[in-house]
């Protein structure tokens, strides 16, 4: 596959200008992209990091995806339901998912305007049932460039890693190892944590496979993304401000990798479990 990176990850939201709003304040960054879909009857809007990209897609009026939003969220505040990848040939990937068995749907082109500014895109699904509840598309960039907003302090500024859940890991690794050729990190079994763990690596960014071993997978369950780590320039300052704006956040913890501290984000989270890292070490 002719993989880079991960282009961005898409949260299905009940009311993309309210979960924008809400997001934002978790994040510590305006919203950098919105575009009215009327024919799918969708509303996106994006928050562009230094790694890859957040889309919150809600429903906005009539037309079958938002349709079909509201179908999948019922009363959730959001769902963690897709990932996409940028590749520089669309073509060239289209034909290498076939002949790896993805089962891609047609390539489409699309294309939006946002305060004077327009980016195009094409994009196609692959449709393999290998992942289950996971959407999975490839997307080549054609036109226009993310602008990247420099954070305030406090701002989360990429994404660390993605958590996928599975109970069969092995087939997991068939479909991001083998057939989408994600680099495999590390494949671990923590019995203190009561989980196995598998890394996937694209670019700067992790997708972290965890198989729990308490049993409450069963065989017959299907993968799914579950949660969300955001590495912030400042995890104290990150901490003051989410606090002083009424988000609900634990106090600043040890990570469970080297030379990290973390923080759990309680609230403005969509329904999404989110976690806060920085790099700079106990203090």
């Amino acid at each position: 596959m002719l993989i880079n990176a991960l282009d961005h990850f898409v949260i299905l939201v009940p009311d993309a200008e309210a979960a924008a709003d809400q997001y934002g304040l978790l994040l510590g960054r305006e919203c950098d992209w919105k575009h009215h879909n009327p024919t799918d009857g969708t509303t996106t809007a994006v928050f562009f990091l230094g790694n890859t990209s957040v889309e919150l897609l809600g429903p906005s009026g009539d037309g079958p995806v938002g349709a079909r939003i509201r179908e999948i969220l019922g009363d959730k505040p959001g769902a963690l339901t897709t990932l996409v990848f940028n590749t520089d040939d669309i073509h060239e990937t289209h034909y290498s998912a076939s002949r790896r068995g993805l089962r891609p749907e047609e390539i489409i082109g699309q294309s939006a305007t946002y305060n004077g500014l327009t980016r195009s895109w094409s994009r196609f699904r692959c449709g393999d049932p290998l992942f289950d509840d996971v959407k999975v598309f490839m997307l080549s960039n054609t036109e226009g460039v993310k602008v990247v907003i420099p954070p305030r302090a406090g701002a989360a500024t990429r994404v660390d890693h993605i958590v996928l859940n599975t109970a069969n890991p092995e087939r997991t690794m068939a479909a991001y190892g083998a057939k989408l050729d994600l680099r495999l990190a590390l494949d671990r079994t923590n019995e203190k944590w009561g989980a196995r763990f598998i890394f996937f690596r694209t670019h700067d960014l992790t997708i972290e496979v965890v198989q729990r071993l308490d049993g409450s997978m069963s065989a017959e369950d299907k993968d799914h993304l579950w949660g969300v780590t955001y590495e912030v320039n400042d995890l104290d300052d990150a901490h003051t401000r989410l606090t002083v704006a009424g988000v609900q956040v634990s106090e600043v913890r040890k990570g469970r990798k080297a030379g990290t501290r973390v923080m759990s984000v309680k609230s403005h989270d969509l329904g999404i479990p989110t976690l806060l890292l920085d790099n700079k070490g106990e203090r």
